[in-house]
């Protein structure tokens, strides 16, 4: 009988595999360094430390970083666009709209498709579905051949009105396939059935554009781990919070962009239920990134419409702001002031105290030279750090700027934390959220290290440390279910909705949606669905998603109104109860619930009194003090340690200032509080 569940998450720095044995209820973590010439390398170096054979594993989930990685770095394949006659412009001229109005050297992003690959095809279906033009199979067969002749990678087609009618879409499919069998091609319809023909192609094409990437790592992968026994499916970490077969990922890979860090948010969810939490920030500071996401209400804030380096995508995902922050963060000088990020030293070289031939001073860098890491226990000893490399690296800094160490090491650490915070504010105040009405969930290797210096920027008074922080995206993909959206666009005044049609819509992306969920091993029984639509205020642009009823009486219908007035006021500061209302988009969450094991709980609280395993000498506030070290092995359930303390794990530091108070929870998770010195 199968006893593992193995997830892996890869970082820009380190790669983090949990492990969970449910012969024994315990959780195994391994945080190795991250193979950049060959990603699988670093996951399965971290599997192998735990175990050697895959047979037993029953439930493996991949976090992966190759789609995003080569989106970013413009690393995709060479790809092609087909799309209806005289829209050859339609995706360069995309909107009109400026995301910085008041940035005079703003520019539109270069489009990944030039107008030399982009391929008009003589068709035409109109809005309401009908087919205008029929498919010019001459024509398509010239587009097929030059495309053929040019040797392309992938081809995105994206007709007009294809949301309504697919028919023409499937056709140049099947007949690309006949012709070039092996070339990968991405249709609008099938990535995502809604209206807006911009955002539409643009999602398609980035689907494209990384679909033969993530198709060539995921097939290797699976090879690897076929190799060493694993019998079951590979699962792969979708952005809307859900997790899919790998062969599922193949096919549409724009759904695995935020794959690892999502794990965050979704252990962050399972975290505020035991907690007894429902309104989160999660923050996962790593060595290269610092990832923002939000529970609200017990649940994960989920978009259906993102951009990323201003692309629109439209892809359920869940909210994210990233900003290059991370224990590699560079430090450097521009116009005689100390900046910090967003370049990053990375897993290779490093950081300077790494000793692999690092020599810019780096977060990490400066968090070693204030005491707050230890150079023979980091990662739980398993990686020695040089002390006097970190040093000199600052020191250089230090000349520069007319300062000692220890104050250019606190400066380092000081801007990274204001523009953590910073990137707190964006999600959250920004968005009319107050920050100081949430629990801070700090995790990643960094984030428990400089979480309290953060929540002290933004008025935050409560801080939860998972115990298994350092690892805690691979973790949170251990809890997650078998997610699949859909979407149908309909549009329509909310007074004069159609039953009829919109239940019909309903039923056939249900019946959809089940043929996807069991296709991966999903019993009928575990199947479940959530209706939702998108509404709006006659007259605007954007839209607010609210839950819908399974039964659309006319009751529902006014709790639906009412339910879209509540949100739009929640999310926007106002709203208008008189206002007409229409729907938009008809949307559809599947989930396969998977059977997710509970870590086992403490029995009871411990009277003890902590001890640390040593003093050392920490710098806060630019005086050094003997300082506390506890260790997380030590701790029980119902201890407390007040600051300054430093709590050292196996993947993680807590550094712990002192007008701070640590509880050691029943899960052997940290509470952190912010306690009134003048007491």
């Amino acid at each position: 009988m199968s006893r593992y569940r193995l997830a892996a998450d890869i970082g820009g720095t380190f790669t983090d595999v949990v492990l969970f044995d449910k012969n024994t209820g315990i959780y195994k973590a391994e945080k190795v360094p991250t193979t950049q010439e060959n990603l699988s390398v670093g996951v399965l170096n971290g599997i192998t430390r735990m175990i050697d054979d895959f047979t037993d594993v029953e439930f493996f989930v991949h976090g992966t970083t190759a789609g995003l990685n080569a989106f970013l770095e413009r690393k995709g394949a060479n790809i092609a666009l087909i799309v209806t006659k005289g829209f050859r412009d339609m995706y360069e001229i995309g909107r009109a709209n400026r995301s910085e109005i008041y940035n005079i050297q703003y520019r539109q992003p270069t489009p990944l498709v030039k107008r030399r690959h982009i391929y008009e095809v003589e068709e035409r279906i109109l809005v309401d579905g009908t087919v205008d033009t029929v498919l010019n199979k001459e024509n398509l067969n010239q587009i097929v051949e030059e495309i053929s002749k040019k040797g392309y990678d992938s081809v995105s087609v994206c007709l007009l009105h294809s949301y309504k009618n697919p028919e023409h879409e499937l056709q140049i499919k099947e007949f690309i396939q006949e012709k070039i069998p092996n070339i990968s091609v991405s249709l609008s319809h099938e990535i995502v059935r809604e209206w807006r023909e911009y955002e539409r192609a643009s999602t398609t094409i980035i689907n494209g554009y990384i679909a033969p990437i993530v198709e060539n790592y995921l097939s290797k992968f699976e090879d690897e781990v076929d190799k060493r026994g694993l019998k079951s499916d590979l699962y792969i970490m979708q952005s809307n919070g859900g997790v899919m077969t790998s062969e599922i990922a193949k096919k549409k890979p724009i759904q695995t962009l935020l794959s690892g860090p999502v794990g965050g948010t979704m252990g962050g969810l399972q975290l505020g239920k035991e907690e007894k939490q429902d309104n989160l920030i999660c923050v996962d500071m790593g060595g290269t990134s610092f990832d923002v996401s939000l529970v609200i209400d017990g649940e994960p804030d989920i978009t259906s419409e993102s951009n990323i380096e201003k692309f629109p995508i439209l892809s359920p995902m869940v909210s994210m702001h990233t900003i290059g922050a991370g224990g590699g963060s560079i430090a450097w000088i521009e116009g005689g002031g100390l900046r910090v990020g967003p370049q990053s030293a990375g897993a290779n070289p490093g950081p300077a105290c790494y000793g692999n031939g690092g020599t810019e001073p780096t977060v990490t860098d400066a968090n070693l030279v204030l005491g707050r890491i230890d150079a023979d226990d980091f990662l739980g000893g398993d990686m020695k750090l040089d002390y006097q490399a970190a040093y000199h690296a600052i020191e250089k800094l230090a000349n520069q700027l007319g300062l000692s160490v220890i104050e250019t090491a606190e400066g380092i650490c000081e801007i990274a934390n204001s523009k953590m915070a910073d990137a707190i504010r964006t999600l959250t105040i920004s968005k009319g959220i107050d920050p100081r009405e949430f629990t801070l969930v700090a995790y990643g290797g960094a984030g428990p290290m400089h979480s309290m210096f953060i929540a002290e920027h933004l008025g935050i008074k409560e801080i939860i440390i998972p115990t298994v922080a350092g690892t805690f995206s691979a973790w949170g993909m251990l809890q997650t279910d078998i997610r699949h959206d859909d979407v149908r666009t309909y549009v329509s005044a909310l007074e004069n909705i159609d039953k009829e049609k919109v239940e019909d819509f309903y039923v056939e992306m249900e019946e959809n949606m089940k043929v996807i969920l069991m296709q991966q091993n999903v019993k009928g029984e575990n199947i479940e669905f959530s209706r939702l639509g998108d509404l709006r205020y006659v007259g605007q642009e954007y839209t607010v998603t609210v839950p819908l009823d399974d039964d659309l009486s006319n009751q529902s219908l006014e709790e639906l109104e009412q339910r879209f007035h509540d949100a739009h006021l929640r999310i926007y500061g106002h709203s208008n109860p008189e206002g007409e209302i229409e729907i938009v988009n008809l949307r559809l969450v599947g989930f396969g619930r998977l059977n997710i094991e509970e870590q086992t709980l403490e029995e009871a609280k411990s009277g003890e009194t902590p001890e640390p395993i040593k003093t050392k000498k920490v710098v806060w506030d630019n005086k050094e003090v003997d300082t506390p070290v506890y260790t997380t092995s030590n701790l029980k359930y119902g201890q407390n340690i007040e600051g300054p303390a430093i709590i050292a794990s196996e993947t993680s530091t807590v550094v712990v200032p002192e007008q701070f108070n640590v509880s050691i929870e029943n899960m052997g998770n940290l509470r952190v509080q912010r306690r009134n010195l003048n007491d």
